[in-house]
């Protein structure tokens, strides 16, 4: 099946959307009966967080309507199998240190890993392009740089954070921290800068610049300390839990267990394409209301839309002035991720860091294809771009500038440009999370809210949704009490209003 998601330009010049992906749910829906048709619950939104609830939930016994505004599964996730070579065109990386998602890993016998990370093979060389002029070094010399840069951006308590973040899936534990938590990664660098050289600063730019998807001056310095924390503390580890290990299946087969778990139990209905436009909740029930005009009723509803699109939903009653503000703020992350297979094995081992930049910051070698060429995966910046044409055409010229290379095609998706994902995994600007991280989680009536974009711990990560699907089916399911009767039949409940 092919999704509408994602692009590819190839060196021809020939350019098409929409990529081959298994996530594609066809047929796109299996609800029957009139617009009248109630359930326990509806899940909005088809992503981990909401994959995760609608199971646990169908488990339970309860109805459920799974609403999903795209084709496919996995929101902000999913997997491109072009010519045989799967490209992860959003969340990518897991580790055994992210306890949801490797506990579902394991439920599911997904734990066959990839490394992105293979040094054996290639030129085994990091290039540093600052200002336009480039440098090449050992891969030694390079963690050298990276780990002397980000232990004195994120030493802040004279234990390399461990004092300041203690619990590092407990963000807050600390009061101390709310300090830190009102300071840009600017201001922070600015703190520090004075111990480091200038290439050491360049390099941490930029790969800040790839983490957050925006300026240093808008990206709050405490979600680059939250990593660091959650990652044990060192840049190794930062760089083992974030961008090592992949699933050798890929993640929309990942997310293709969680959907066809639930759809066993056969308390699953779903509807795919159709993107939810208001939801009311009157007191004994939740109606929502798709864009084509559609309604349906439950007496419970999770609520799993990115932060970024929240405010393209109407609620009834109104969001609290609190929740809504957080709405508006919202997710910084604008960034980009580009793959490129390019001719021969020899950038397989290869990675750069580019600052100042125009679109991309950060660039590795990430596998080969059944052809024997690399797979580099790249990340940046969307803005400024003419077209879906120009936008691969300006990566590849910004990569030529330091590298030589071949390029056969480009695989990408705009999540910026995305009207159901308005950015990338989410990062929160300086002094957000205090002020909006517990308002974002509450329930609002009865409509519940699940999102990797406020989880706790792994916020953004394929983790972090897995944590939030499953908190929220376990709030849903205490508030309903008892399983409804009937539990396994394949017609919908109607004892909900």
């Amino acid at each position: 099946m092919t999704t509408r998601d994602g692009c590819r330009y190839q060196k021809s010049g020939s350019f098409s959307k929409g990529l081959p992906c298994s996530a594609v749910i066809h047929p796109p829906g299996n609800i029957p009966g009139s617009l009248s048709d109630s359930f326990d619950v509806i899940v909005i939104g088809a992503g981990y967080a909401g994959l995760t609830a609608t199971r646990d939930l169908c488990n339970l016994g309860y109805k459920v309507l799974l609403l999903e505004a795209r084709d496919r599964i996995g929101g902000r996730t999913y997997t491109a199998n072009v010519e045989g070579h799967l490209y992860e065109m959003g969340g990518t990386w897991v580790h055994w240190g992210q306890p949801h998602v490797y506990h579902e890993m394991h439920r599911y016998g997904q734990t066959r890993l990839l490394n992105s990370n293979d040094e054996e093979i290639g030129c085994q060389s990091f290039t540093a392009c600052i200002d336009g002029a480039t440098t090449s070094m050992s891969h030694h010399e390079e963690e050298s740089i990276v780990g002397k840069a980000f232990e004195a951006f994120c030493n802040v308590d004279g234990r390399s954070g461990r004092r300041i973040i203690p619990y590092p899936h407990d963000p807050h534990h600390n009061p101390d921290v709310r300090y830190w938590e009102t300071v840009s990664a600017a201001q922070r660098l600015d703190q520090v800068k004075h111990l480091l050289d200038d290439v050491q600063v360049a390099t941490l730019q930029a790969f800040i610049a790839a983490i957050s998807g925006n300026t240093m001056e808008n990206t709050g310095f405490f979600d680059i300390l939250r990593w660091w924390a959650l990652c044990g503390y060192n840049v190794s580890g930062l760089y083992e839990y974030t961008e090592t290990y992949k699933l050798a299946a890929g993640q929309s087969q990942f997310a293709r267990c969680f959907f066809d778990e639930a759809l066993a139990t056969r308390n699953l209905r779903f509807s795919f394409r159709t993107p939810v436009t208001a939801i009311h909740d009157l007191g004994d029930r939740v109606t929502v209301f798709g864009a084509s005009g559609q309604r349906w009723m439950a007496q419970r509803l999770v609520c799993t839309v990115p932060l970024n699109v929240l405010p393209q939903v109407k609620f009834s009653p109104a969001m609290p002035p609190v929740k809504a503000a957080a709405c508006r703020e919202g997710n910084v992350n604008l960034g980009a991720k580009v793959h490129l297979e390019v001719d021969g094995s020899d950038l397989r081992s290869w990675v750069a860091a580019i600052w100042p930049a125009t679109h991309i910051f950060s660039c590795r070698g990430d596998g080969l294809t059944p052809g024997g060429n690399t797979h580099l995966v790249s990340f940046g910046a969307n803005h400024g771009l003419a077209s879906p044409q120009e936008n691969a055409r300006q990566v590849i010229s910004e990569l030529k500038t330091i590298q030589h290379m071949d390029v056969h095609q480009v695989v990408w998706h705009n999540w910026l440009e995305d009207p159901f994902s308005r950015g990338f995994w989410c990062m929160f600007p300086p002094d957000y999370s205090f002020r909006y991280l517990y308002a974002l989680r509450e329930r609002h009536g009865n409509v519940f809210f699940a999102s990797g974009d406020w989880a706790y711990g792994w916020r953004g990560f394929i983790d972090g949704a897995i944590e939030e699907g499953s908190r929220a089916a376990k709030d849903v399911a205490d508030c309903l009490g008892a399983r409804p009767s009937g539990a396994g039949d394949a017609g919908v409940a109607s004892s909900c209003l």
